[in-house]
């Protein structure tokens, strides 16, 4: 009896955090139901552009020194979605890279909004874009790519004059298995999240119990692709640093601390970085994690050193919106549709979170609304007061001024 009661003590003494941890990211799904979301907007003013032109923009970065925005917007995510496990029949529409000039106030939407023509890029029928990272020195965009064959870095070398963008090379890994984000080290390494050990497309339940225990399946890579630059036929040289639970945004503040979002943790966690051993891959040491009321999606830091957050309030949400997606963007579909759906389609909505953390003031919302959906990517030029929120499955971005 004694012995039993010792067993069931020591079984509740290592079950209650895991419960409680679990319990409290449950309640995000009760809390921050669109009808009950509590709504926020800090911003001066905020508009909704080029709705009618682009959607499904995962990610934006800001290249400050030229006051634009390069977007990765992907329609063909209501179809192939190789994160959330939406594999439709074709056609699949692809991918494609934009350039947003925020510094023009007084440009018309046709003159602010240009998409780069790809050149000698044999993949441009099946890309589909999530994390993106821009090394301005060399011109050089580095873009997570979900092809149906195997995921793929492709990078580009752009022309923001001509508004091109040349494919340079396919970055292709075992370990790069499954990538959502991407941050560049230098011109020849970078860091890149894997969301999932396994993948939904072929272990689904598996998949779904890592997601929702909060197992430590995601990974960081560090990936230098010097052997690839001086062989093309030579495999770039990849290293896992760190595992953690679904794994998905990642910056870095300063040469020796990262930021990494967990989305199934609802936390962001500050690794150190060794660099000592120059002939290694670095060495991610966990160092300390905060808490955000809502699923995080891509970071990104601003100028000012404000380490910008988005992500989904409620994510049953979020995956009802996107598989309806298929439906209510498509006139066709849409006509085909019954009533239910069509209301469905008029209707439903899933909220967007977007926030700011520094280390004096801790965590601040910025936005939360229903206004404009799926927030995965909130971006901000701080010396110009102007930001950008960009959905996984929303039309047009998101534009605030300060």
């Amino acid at each position: 009896m004694a012995l039993g009661t010792v067993i069931l003590a020591v079984a509740l003494a290592v079950l209650a955090p895991f419960t409680y941890d679990r319990a409290q990211v449950a309640s995000l799904f009760w809390k921050n139901a669109p009808h009950r979301l509590a709504k926020v907007n800090t911003f001066t003013s905020h508009e909704i552009r080029f709705s009618d032109r682009i959607r499904s923009c995962e990610d934006a970065l800001l290249v400050e020194s030229e006051g634009i925005a390069i977007l990765g917007c992907d329609p063909g995510r209501e179809r192939w979605n190789t994160v959330m496990g939406i594999f439709l029949p074709e056609p699949v529409e692809s991918g494609g890279l934009y350039v947003f000039d925020y510094k023009n106030t007084s440009a018309s939407d046709d003159e602010a909004l240009k998409q780069l023509k790809f050149v000698d890029f044999k993949f441009q029928s099946d890309f589909h874009t999530l994390g993106m990272a821009y090394d301005e020195s060399t011109s050089t965009l580095f873009v997570a790519s979900h092809r149906h064959d195997f995921p793929a870095i492709e990078m580009f070398k752009l022309d923001l004059r001509a508004y091109t963008a040349a494919h340079l090379r396919s970055i292709q890994h075992p370990l790069i298995h499954a990538p959502n984000s991407i941050v560049l080290r230098n011109d020849h390494e970078f860091y890149v999240t894997n969301d999932h050990y396994f993948l939904i497309r072929d272990n689904p339940v598996l998949n779904l119990l890592e997601t929702n225990l909060g197992l430590p399946g995601g990974s960081i890579v560090h990936v230098d692709i010097s052997p690839a630059l001086k062989n093309p036929a030579a495999l770039v040289q990849a290293d896992v640093v760190a595992r953690l639970p679904f794994a998905n945004g990642i910056e870095l503040l300063n040469d020796t601390t990262a930021a990494v979002s967990s989305s199934s943790k609802s936390r962001v966690y500050f690794y150190s970085i060794d660099n000592a051993e120059l002939s290694e891959a670095p060495k991610f040491t966990r160092v300390s994690d905060f808490k955000v009321p809502f699923s995080p999606d891509n970071l990104s830091v601003s100028k000012d050193g404000a380490l910008l957050i988005a992500g989904h309030p409620h994510v049953p949400s979020l995956g009802k919106f996107a598989k309806t997606r298929h439906i209510c963007n498509s006139a066709d579909e849409l006509a085909r549709a019954d009533a239910a759906m069509r209301e469905t389609c008029s209707m439903l909505t899933a909220p967007s979170w977007a926030a700011k953390w520094t280390e004096d003031g801790g965590l601040e919302t910025l936005y939360a609304d229903v206004e404009y959906p799926t927030s995965a990517t909130a971006a901000r030029d701080s010396d110009r007061k102007v930001g950008i929120i960009a959905g996984l499955y929303a039309r047009g971005i998101l534009v605030w001024r300060e």
